[in-house]
Formats: structure tokens, C-alpha cells, sequence
């Protein structure tokens, strides 16, 4: 377990540094956060499957002019260790991934604010031609303090959490196990229909009911209806059957 406990701290805290956002911007997404927390703590299946849920529930939420709804690294790390740790079902995930976000928004705040500070001596630096300086003060003290607020609680809860976390599961009343399923099945759906509201469009919308059409009556897999879509998608814009193709300059 502590191992375990060393890597979930150690993606808790770059899944929320920023500067790692340069080599992916995949730590944003809960699926793939989450599904790397499942595979730290050897538990892949019930852990994907957590962080699937939570990465539905998110689906369509954007940080749109500075707000900020959720913090997803955090409510993917905590969320999906949290569901392993207590044996949860995984479409419980959500119900334990949104408090962590509230909490993530706050730590998001502090490190933003105090980050402010390691600026101003990295221009200090740059003043005095300090290059190596410059660039040590933009990532070491930004690490340091994300592994502070938001890696040591991840490492804390895998550490020690199972135990207590069970304890706590069991101490919860069954109506309210039944409530936290019920908003744990409402929300992936508020999160596509989030999603929806700003891609739904008239020439799209068909392709969305036919997905599901192919899902529910016939059947298909995932990957059988990826495969297709991307067939179709590379058919019509060749096509230009949906007015997506780039008309060219001499036309």
C-alpha cells in the first residue's frame, strides 16, 4: 500500500501542475487520471469504471471566463481512490468525486495565489540575465506546493484511508446509499446533456440519435460504432455532404 500510496500522491500532484499540462493535456480528463489511480492501487476494472462515471458527470463542463465549476484532477485522484478504497460501487464515484472538486477549487486558489509570488523573482532572475534561475523559479516552488496541498492528502488517504474509509461506508444509512446512486445516475446524464446543449446542431444531431439506435436496438459495441463514425465522418467530408470540407482558394 505504500507504494501504491506514493504513486497516486505522485499523479495527484502532477495531474494538478500545470507545467506537466505541456507534455499532455490529458491529466484534465478524469478517465485517464482516474484509470492510472485504478491501476496504481491494483484495482483496473472497478477503478475505470469509477472514473468513468465521474469523466460523465463532467462531461460538459468548461472553465469559461475565469470560473471554475470543478477541479477534474482532484475529483478524478480522490474520487476514484476514494470508491476503491471503501469497495463502493463504482456508480457511487461521483457522489464522493464532487466534494473532492469543491475542495480542488480552493487548493486551485491557493496555489494560483501564491504562485503569484515566484514570478516576481523569476523576473528578478530574467533581470539579471539569470536564464537557469528564471526557469527553476517557474517550476520548483509551483511542484513543491502542489505536492503540499494536493499530493500529501492523496498520499494520506491511500495510505491510511482504507480502513477508517470502510469504517465510514458502513456507518452511511442504506436510503442514503440509494440517493447518492440516484444522483450518481443523474449526473453523467446532466453532463451530456450539458455537453449537447452547445454541440447539438441540426446536420450533427441525427448521428447522435443513430449512435444510440446502434447502441441500445442493435447492439454495437464502442469500438464497432467508433469504427464507423470514423468511416462516415472521413466519407462526408470528403463528400462534403455536411458543408465541413475547406473550399478551396480558387473556387
Amino acid at each position: 500500500m505504500l507504494l501504491s500510496a506514493i504513486i497516486v500522491g505522485i499523479i495527484a500532484v502532477f495531474s494538478s501542475w500545470k507545467p506537466s499540462h505541456l507534455l499532455t493535456r490529458t491529466w484534465d480528463y478524469p478517465i485517464v487520471t482516474g484509470t492510472l489511480v485504478a491501476l496504481a492501487m491494483g484495482d483496473p476494472v472497478n477503478g475505470m469504471q469509477a472514473a468513468a462515471y465521474i469523466n460523465l458527470a463532467y462531461l460538459g463542463w468548461i472553465t469559461a471566463g475565469g470560473t471554475m465549476p470543478g477541479n477534474l484532477p482532484v475529483a478524478a485522484v480522490f474520487g476514484t481512490a476514494m470508491t476503491i478504497l471503501s469497495g463502493a460501487d463504482p456508480s457511487l464515484a461521483v457522489g464522493f468525486a464532487v466534494p473532492f472538486s469543491l475542495f480542488g477549487i480552493l487548493t486551485n486558489q491557493l496555489t494560483m495565489s501564491l504562485n503569484a509570488l515566484w514570478v516576481h523573482k523569476a523576473e528578478e532572475f530574467l533581470d539579471k540575465g539569470n536564464i537557469t534561475g528564471m526557469r527553476l523559479m517557474n517550476f520548483v516552488p509551483s511542484g513543491i506546493l502542489n505536492t503540499l496541498v494536493v499530493g500529501i492528502p492523496a498520499f494520506v488517504l491511500v495510505y491510511f484511508g482504507a480502513e477508517p474509509m470502510q469504517n465510514l461506508l458502513n456507518m452511511i444509512p442504506d436510503s442514503f446509499v440509494e440517493a447518492l446512486q440516484v444522483v450518481g445516475a443523474l449526473m453523467p446524464a446532466l453532463g451530456i446533456a450539458m455537453l449537447l446543449s452547445f454541440m447539438g446542431k441540426k446536420k450533427i444531431m441525427p448521428f447522435y440519435f443513430l449512435g444510440f439506435l446502434l447502441t441500445v436496438y442493435l447492439k454495437f459495441d464502442v469500438m464497432a460504432i467508433t469504427g464507423l463514425a470514423a468511416v462516415m465522418g472521413v466519407v462526408f467530408y470528403n463528400t462534403g455532404f455536411l458543408d465541413i470540407k475547406p473550399k478551396s482558394k480558387g473556387a
